[in-house]
């Protein structure tokens, strides 16, 4: 790396946001000179396995940093359930109340909330997708007034967003990246329902891999990013903030990363910087990278020279305080919005038996249960009593406080797994007592917000029942004309297509009406072929299927009917009606929902449904080129999940060899207008239509789970 920033740059011109995945980080990222701190409450972000902060700590947090100057962002960057848009609400109440000056966002639904809280700043998350200068200008119509540019664009990609931005540009300027495109991975749901884009990856792509059987090391586990020699182009090409990644670091990183930082924008040798950066990775073993910014994207990955950092834990596993800690709403109801009148449970804490016990007390329920009393060997990763006691008054757990805990011992040692299993047991029965009074789910809209109970109406269209004949199919543009020549007339939608496939599809489709699907990511190069594709669509009379926001932003302007595919899939009702809203016909569910989060959706949704019942989803789309040789071979990681990459849209996209397959399914809870079938991808599209091919025992994905 060569020494490019030879002026400095003044505080304050350049933002530098820092994470903060507890107090100890928060507290290091300010005194090591950061502008801005970025910080997760214990649910709805997308580091939830770090300790993250209770609302006590938030409030705590924000008086702390607006007492040093520095601006305070929460994230609340996940899909959200339905059953826990009441939470997502409450979040937003407490982080007006306490002073946050901007919300992370990624879920649609909270876009109809942005109006009834005025002194919040909404941002759009990464996860959100923000990878040309249409995304940009999307987010800026929708409200937002800052985006968080995708990791893999380049410096002159990010100066030709930057010309045509109406609103704030961030970027990530060092820290983990992933191999996917952010917010379309779906690795770690397909293998065990821990899903990414909810804030539990089990980051699969860091572990070994096969190739055709042979061992090949970490072929998808990519570098780390460090941009300081970037530090002066990028101030100069309009960008706001330069953010570190790693709330899952500790306060030691976090402090040498902003310092390092700091100095970069006080003028220090940047070649000496880069030197003392470098040890910055021995936390993850791994090497830095500054490829995508130099647009450069082969030798991204591999080599892991050490011990893997926790948040490259592939199993989740740990001693450490977090993962779940009640919060993970698998089997809540009512989720209600902050109030005042606090109507919560009692907690009681007793160690004086041979076992320790607990007790919860709650609308006229009390449940007991009991755990070992395990002997500590390692006091310095303990909890006491008392420490516990506040982990429970200072949370919600589906939606619910304490008003009174207690314990007689406070000083009473207790092992990490022994605190977690008892905030999940009382998550856990906080649930069952909901479900016993069988309540409804009732959201308590704020004033002011774009959408309201009223809106959540059931469209009278969905009527297919799950267990129905599939009405739709999905099929990739080299896969169309045979496939039509051999089938029964049926909706079709048309993927990988090229403005010159317009015509083709208009005239092999007649009698299967077609949508034409737009690409999941769209870097700047491509945007003009975008933006044709919709006209030609447009002149002949075919709608499009939206899959990003910038799609939609063309969409609208081009003034063509479109649908929301699963690059806009919801997890929630309320975002299906917000992008009605936004002029969607008809929405799709997100393929990573479960059972339970799809019956909520069908339940409520005001707007035609489409469901995937089958198919080989992407479970990644990178931009990182890997070696030629490995297009169409057979990856496989130690839990046999088995992949092949192709190009799609100039990407790596990844697919799974075995498709789930609902097909045989029935539950007359979930009615939807389209019922899809997803060929892209398959060996034998027209055996799989007509179910020749389907396997005795189908992979349910994550119907039967609960999706975390």
């Amino acid at each position: 790396m060569s020494n490019e920033n030879s002026h400095a740059v003044s505080r304050g011109s350049l933002e530098i946001l820092a994470p903060a995945g507890d107090w100890n980080a928060l507290r290091a990222a300010v005194a090591a000179g950061a502008d801005a701190v970025y910080f997760g409450l214990e649910n709805l972000n997308a580091r939830r396995r770090a300790r993250n902060f209770t609302l006590e700590e938030a409030r705590q947090a924000v008086e702390f940093l607006h007492g040093h100057g520095c601006r305070a962002y929460l994230t609340l960057n996940t899909d959200i359930s339905y059953r826990e848009l009441g939470l997502a609400i409450a979040v937003l109440h407490h982080a007006a109340d306490i002073g946050v000056d901007a919300i992370l966002v990624r879920d649609p639904a909270l876009l109809a909330f942005r109006k009834a809280f005025p002194q919040l700043e909404f941002h759009f998350s990464t996860q959100t997708c923000m990878a040309n200068s249409a995304d940009v200008a999307a987010a800026a119509e929708l409200g937002a007034t800052r985006v968080v540019l995708a990791r893999e664009l380049s410096l002159e990609e990010i100066r030709r967003i930057a010309r045509q931005s109406p609103i704030e540009l961030e970027v990530f300027g060092q820290g983990a990246l992933c191999f996917s495109v952010s917010g379309r991975c779906l690795m770690s749901s397909w293998v065990g329902g821990r899903s990414g884009n909810r804030g539990l990856c089990a980051s699969p792509c860091r572990v070994p891999w096969t190739v055709d059987g042979q061992q090949v090391g970490h072929p998808l586990s990519m570098h780390d990013l460090c941009a300081l020699e970037h530090i002066l182009p990028l101030h100069e090409s309009g960008v706001r903030a330069v953010k570190i990644e790693g709330r899952l670091k500790t306060a030691d990183w976090v402090a040498q990363a902003v310092g390092i930082y700091r100095r970069a924008l006080a003028g220090d040798s940047i070649d000496q910087l880069t030197s003392e950066a470098r040890s910055l990775t021995n936390y993850t073993g791994r090497e830095l990278t500054n490829g995508y910014l130099l647009g450069e994207r082969t030798n991204l990955t591999g080599s892991n020279r050490g011990r893997l950092g926790r948040d490259e834990t592939f199993d989740g596993a740990g001693e450490g305080i977090g993962g779940n800690t009640g919060e993970v709403f698998t089997e809540g109801a009512e989720t209600p919005a902050f109030s005042s009148e606090r109507k919560g449970f009692e907690f009681t804490l007793s160690t004086a038996s041979k076992r320790i016990q607990c007790q919860l007390r709650w609308h006229g329920n009390e449940i007991t249960w009991e755990y070992p009393k395990t002997v500590v060997r390692r006091a310095h990763k303990a909890v006491t009593a008392a420490e516990l006691c506040e982990m429970v008054e200072g949370r919600y757990f589906l939606g619910c406080a304490a008003d009174h805990v207690e314990t007689d011992d406070p000083e009473f040692l207790l092992v990490p797994r022994t605190v977690n299993a008892i905030l999940d047991r009382i998550s856990a029965e906080i649930g069952r007592i909901r479900r016993a009074e069988n309540k409804p789910i009732v959201i308590d809209f704020p004033e002011g917000a774009s959408l309201t109970a009223e809106d959540l109406v059931p469209a009278t269209t969905n009527v297919r029942v799950l267990g129905d004949m599939p009405n739709r199919v999905r099929i990739g543009i080299g896969q169309l004309e045979d496939f039509v020549s051999r089938v029964q007339p049926v909706h079709l939608i048309v993927e990988g297509a090229g403005p010159e496939d317009v015509t083709t599809i208009a005239q092999v489709c007649r009698k299967h009406v077609p949508v034409v699907a737009l690409p999941p990511v769209c870097f700047e190069d491509d945007l003009p072929r975008m933006q044709e594709l919709v006209e030609r669509c447009r002149k002949a009379r075919l709608a499009i299927e939206v899959n990003s926001w910038g799609g939609w932003w063309l969409a609208r302007r081009a003034g063509i009917g479109f649908e929301a595919g699963p690059g806009l899939g919801v997890l929630n009702p309320l975002a299906a009606a917000f992008l009605r809203k936004l002029g969607a016909r008809s929405v799709t569910i997100s393929v990573e929902a479960d059972r339970r989060q799809i019956e909520d959706i069908c339940a409520y949704a005001p707007v035609a449904l489409s469901l995937y019942v089958m198919g080989r989803p992407p479970l990644a789309i990178s931009r990182a080129e890997l070696p030629e040789e490995f297009l169409g071979r057979v990856f496989a990681d130690r839990r046999d999940l088995r992949m092949r990459p192709t190009r799609e849209w100039g990407l790596w996209v990844f697919r799974p060899l075995i498709p789930f397959d609902w097909r045989r399914l029935r539950n007359d809870r979930i009615r939807v207008k389209h019922l899809v079938v997803d060929l892209v991808g398959s060996p034998d599209p027209v055996g799989e239509w007509l179910g020749l091919t389907s396997r005795s025992r189908p992979f349910t994905f994550n119907y039967y789970r609960t999706l975390q």
